[in-house]
């Protein structure tokens, strides 16, 4: 979907992380973060399923969903000025015109359409939080939970901390 914008020098650059998860527990664990940088515009999108094709599939239906919600919203004003550049809208029209975009169906889809990325609660956990627990106990109990975090009261402190892994190895820890 950027293609057209690049060929014009709107596209500044674009970041694609490919990443899969190989715990078995998650199900949807082929993972694309999109972050595309244009003149005056930033659009991060992310997927989530459980083969990569589909995932890249996705990736680039929400990244077109996106450009045609802003250009529908800079139409109506929301994005205001001359800064943006006009020039910017007429390759998001153009790029419409050549995927076939512009049809009644997809306003009628666009209607009926529910964001995918829209947050909703899957899971709700509780601590335990009256009884201390030690840093070591804490890290010990890092290893045997389904996440990367565990929420616990220290035993020296009486305050709430959380041990989380660090994506550069290591364990981390925050004192609330």
């Amino acid at each position: 979907p950027l293609r057209k914008l690049a060929s014009g020098g709107f596209v500044l650059d674009c970041d694609v992380h490919l990443s899969v998860n190989k715990n078995p527990k998650v199900k949807n664990a082929h993972r694309v973060d999109l972050t595309a940088n244009l003149k005056g515009l930033s659009i991060h999108c992310k997927e989530e399923t459980p083969d990569m094709y589909t995932t890249i599939d996705s990736i680039a239906h929400a990244l077109n969903r996106k450009l045609l919600k802003y250009k529908e919203r800079r139409q109506q004003g929301y994005h205001a000025g001359n800064s943006m550049g006009e020039d910017l809208l007429s390759f998001i029209e153009a790029m419409e015109d050549d995927m076939g975009v512009v049809n009644s169906n997809a306003a009628a889809e666009y209607q009926d359409f529910i964001d995918p990325e829209e947050p909703s609660i899957t899971k709700v956990d509780s601590y335990d939080l009256d009884n201390p627990v030690s840093i070591k106990e804490a890290i010990f109990a890092l290893d045997y939970v389904d996440h990367d975090f565990f929420v616990f009261k220290n035993a020296e402190t009486d305050k709430v901390n959380i041990v989380y892994k660090r994506n550069a190895g290591g364990v981390g820890q925050i004192e609330v």
